[in-house]
């Protein structure tokens, strides 16, 4: 028998989908701002 699929969207708790979905956007916004301050502090200093 085939098993039919489910879109996890549509049956997971949200709030399991927002740290799964949101948690790694977050962390690439944080590391990019972090690059930005410490490459304007590294051209400040040039």
């Amino acid at each position: 028998m085939k098993e039919v699929k489910q879109n996890k969207m549509t049956i997971a708790p949200m709030k399991k989908l927002f740290w799964r979905m949101g948690l790694p956007m977050i962390i690439s916004m944080v590391l990019q701002a972090l690059y930005n301050v410490v490459d304007s502090i590294f051209v400040t200093n040039m």
